[in-house]
Formats: C-alpha cells, sequence, structure tokens
C-alpha cells in the first residue's frame, strides 16, 4: 500500500506543511500565517485532496519546531530559542570522576539557572582511563546513598562518566544502580549518548537535556494529539533534528538540545530537494523578502558549527546549522558562508523567497549575485522547511575516543559501526535499510600517544510506521 509523509515546519507564527508522495516528489503545500499546528495540517490536506490524497494514506508526519514551549527564557548566543515559555524539570547531577573537582559539576552556570533546574548534584569515584580500564574504581555505596537523597524529589538525573567517550561502561552501571533504587520516577540520561568530547562540555549538555525532557515530551504530546485529531492516529510522528536528520518522537524528547535550529536545518534540506541541488548556498527569507541569514549545503546537508554552542549561557559541545547572519550584505554573508573558494548556486527559500528574487535587477535573476553562479527561489520555496522535514533521513551516530596502539583496535572500529547502526535503530531507522553513512577518525594531536576520534554515522530511511 502507498505510504506517503506529511512534513509540518513550526518556526514561530508563519508555518508550513508538504505532503510527499512514496517516490518523493511533491503533492501538495501549504503555507499560513498562523502557530497552530493543526491549521497547517488541514490546509495542506485540503490542498492534497484534489490529487486524490487524503490523510488514511500519510503513514509518517515529521515536524520541524522551532517553538515547542519547552523553555522558560533559555537562548542560545546564537540566536535560537528565543526564549520557549514553560517549566522545566528539576534534576540531579552525577559525575563519575571524584579526582575532577578541580572544575566541579555547574561551575560555568548562571547562578539563577542553575538554582532552578539542579536540586542535587555529586561528584563520585568511577570513569575511565584513555586505553579503557577505570579511571578510579566506582562508588557503588556512594551511588546508592546519592539515588536515596534524591529519589522522589526529581524529574531527571543526569550521569557523566570521565572519558565515557572512550567506553560508557561506568555511567552505563550507575544508571543501573539508580535505577534499581529509584523504581521508574524519572529519566535517566547518561552523557556518551549526547556527543562532545569534553568532560564539562559534555557534562553540561547533559543536565540540559535531562531538565528539558519532560516538557518537551509534554508539549510533544500536543502535536501527536493534532495528527490523531486529523484521522492519522495510525502514522508514526518524528521530529527534525538540527543537523537535517528525523528521529521518531519517543526518541527525540530524549534528545530535546539535538531539535536545536530543527526548522533552519530543513529549510537548507527543503532547498537542496525542491532545487535538485547537492552544493549550495540556501538564503532563508522573511516575509518581507529580506534574507535573514544563508547557510552552507554541503553534499545535501547543512553545514554544521564546530560545537560549542553556550544555551542559556551554559556551554556547551552542541553543534548548530552555521548560519551567516545579514549584517552588511547578502554578498558579504555568501563570502562568510563559504568554506572553500569558488562559486556556487544560491537558493532562495522561506516566506520571501519569491519577493527577494523579484526584488532583484531582472540581469542578477537566474545568473548571478557576487560569488555565486545563479540566484533561484526553487517551487514551492515557501515550504522548504517542511519539504526537507518530509524527506529527512533517519541517522543516528556513534563517537568514541579510539588509541591506536590498542590490541583490540579493529575489534573497537567495528563496535562504533554496529553501535552507530543501533543508534540509528533507535531513532526509527528501517532496520533492513540502515547504512553506513560517514566513517571519520580524526586525530587528538594533545595526547602523548597516537588516539583518534572516530564518529561513525550510519541511516536510512524512518521505519514502517503506518498500522492501516
Amino acid at each position: 500500500m502507498s505510504s506517503y509523509r506529511l512534513g509540518v515546519a513550526l518556526p514561530g507564527k508563519r508555518t508550513s506543511a508538504a505532503i510527499l508522495a512514496p517516490d518523493g516528489h511533491v503533492v501538495a503545500t501549504a503555507e499560513l500565517e498562523s502557530d497552530t499546528p493543526g491549521d497547517v495540517i488541514d490546509a495542506a490536506l485540503e490542498a492534497a485532496a484534489p490529487h486524490g490524497v487524503t490523510a488514511s494514506v500519510i503513514d509518517h508526519v515529521m515536524f520541524a519546531v522551532t517553538d515547542l514551549r519547552a523553555l522558560n527564557g533559555l537562548s542560545t548566543e546564537t540566536g535560537y530559542w528565543r526564549g520557549w515559555p514553560g517549566r522545566l524539570a528539576k534534576v540531579a547531577a552525577v559525575r563519575l570522576g571524584a579526582a575532577t573537582t578541580s572544575v566541579p559539576p555547574l561551575t560555568m552556570w548562571p547562578k539563577e539557572l542553575c538554582e532552578r533546574v539542579v536540586v542535587a548534584s555529586t561528584c563520585l569515584s568511577g570513569g575511565a582511563m584513555l586505553d579503557g580500564s577505570d579511571y578510579e574504581p566506582l562508588d557503588f555505596e556512594g551511588l546508592l546513598a546519592f539515588a536515596r537523597k534524591i529519589s522522589g524529589i526529581v524529574g531527571a538525573v543526569a550521569i557523566t562518566g570521565v572519558f565515557s567517550s572512550v567506553t560508557p561502561r561506568h555511567e552505563l552501571a550507575a544508571a543501573e544502580v539508580l535505577r534499581e533504587e529509584m523504581g521508574a520516577c524519572g529519566a535517566i540520561l547518561l552523557s556518551h549518548e549526547y556527543g562532545g568530547l569534553g568532560l564539562v562540555e559534555r557534562e553540561n549538555a547533559t543536565i540540559l537535556q535531562a531538565a528539558l525532557t519532560a516538557p518537551v515530551a509534554e508539549e510533544a504530546a500536543k502535536l501527536v494529539a493534532a495528527v490523531s485529531q486529523r484521522g492519522m492516529a495510525h502514522a508514526e510522528v518524528f521530529l527534525a533534528r538540527s543537523d537535517g536528520t528525523i528521529a521518531t518522537l519517543d526518541n527525540a524528547v530524549t534528545h530535546p538540545l539535538s531539535l536545536l535550529g530543527g526548522t533552519d536545518a530543513t529549510s537548507v534540506v527543503g532547498a537542496a530537494v525542491l532545487a535538485d541541488e547537492k552544493d549550495a548556498l540556501v538564503g532563508m527569507t522573511n516575509v518581507d523578502g529580506t534574507v535573514r541569514a544563508v547557510c552552507a549545503l554541503t553534499d545535501g546537508s547543512p553545514r554544521m558549527t564546530m560545537g560549542h554552542t553556550k544555551v542559556a549561557g551554559v556551554p556547551t559541545g552542541l553543534s548548530v546549522p552555521a548560519l551567516v547572519p545579514i549584517h552588511a550584505s547578502v554578498e558579504e554573508a555568501i563570502d562568510r558562508a563559504k568554506d572553500a573558494p569558488g562559486d556556487l548556486p544560491l537558493l532562495l527559500v522561506g516566506p520571501g523567497a519569491r519577493m527577494f528574487v523579484k526584488s532583484l535587477s531582472p540581469r542578477i535573476v537566474g545568473t548571478a549575485l557576487a560569488g555565486t553562479v545563479k540566484v533561484e527561489s526553487p517551487d514551492n520555496a515557501e515550504a522548504a522547511a517542511a519539504v526537507g522535514a518530509a524527506s529527512a533521513p533517519v541517522v543516528g551516530e556513534a563517537r568514541r575516543i579510539v588509541p591506536l596502539n590498542s590490541a583490540r583496535l579493529e575489534e573497537i572500529r567495528a563496535a562504533v559501526r554496529e553501535a552507530a547502526r543501533a543508534s540509528a535503530m533507535r531513532a526509527g531507522a528501517d532496520p533492513a535499510k540502515v547504512a553506513l553513512v560517514s566513517v571519520e577518525e580524526k586525530p587528538l594531536a594533545y595526547l602523548s600517544e597516537p588516539t583518534v576520534v572516530m564518529r561513525v554515522r550510519a541511516g536510512g530511511p524512518p521505519r514502517d510506521g503506518g498500522t492501516r
């Protein structure tokens, strides 16, 4: 039976939706001045009806969301998440590595945010060495005592171990101890699942994720309700992530910071799909026809920052789409968005895409601005973020720090590849179609022995979520 995808982009007051056929072509789009998901879904279904497409044949619904109303005044230095009103869960933080207290947990947090989020924190013996051996013995008694102290008063626990990027063994063991003592109350988040190699930035991201998990889940449930109320209760719901991929609702809400910049990322992916370009520059427009930012499209995906993003003043190792805001001129942003010389196509997307193109001199349209080989606004450019969400793949990732002189080097490499495949399947990829996307090994120059950071990505199309 044919399966269609519905993509919905909710960047704020201007929403869009797109319905894609099984072969990937765009059946219908809609774009509205509304911040209500149901309104734009209704408009897309109405536009698709003349093509014989109804809610009953839509088996996947993908949301790209900027505002889930789960953050209360949080913002980043790059301008994302400009204040998501809502509540934050109370968190307990556990660091495994008693010898690391020269920089205690939460040292770099703004005082007010720390007091709002963190109920208790502790630093206990544990963690790993670079070769995978124990940094310190895991303090089981300390974990039990801490679990009894926080049981019933926290909504989530964030566990961070020294060099858990080498082996997460102690994080996993600590989680078992806490779960056995605390039961099913609250989520337990482990830092090795959230990326970032530096201990403090990885720890910060894990604590923030823990604070956001419950409220984001509540808001995501409202999206599911909007889908179910429109005859798509059988469809599986996915959320777009900052790298232009998607993940199932259950997976995404336990990784809420991965949603950072989701609508910008899917705008870039949508531009690639609509213009049939793999490498280009994407200009994101406002309703009035101005360009707000430019992002590079590389091999069909948005170019990402190198991490070190601050969220609410807290340093994290997160990567977000590398947007270049417009200050002096579009041409300047084009130049800054490139990471190599050479001209590229400029694709305009968003609600003001056609207006911007019309404002250009006739001699420029279809040819070039400085630094480009052509300027164009593809069909359905206004709904590019929704198209990108609907067409995005499901991707999982695994990172490990790997000593190259390890006797188990090839075994470790194989394990990381398998971990990436497993991550993709947990995110909702079709198990039968998961394949490796990329394998990178980058040297760590500051260590005495030859060591690399191994990053493996695996992915595929979303699993069959329909139950028709």
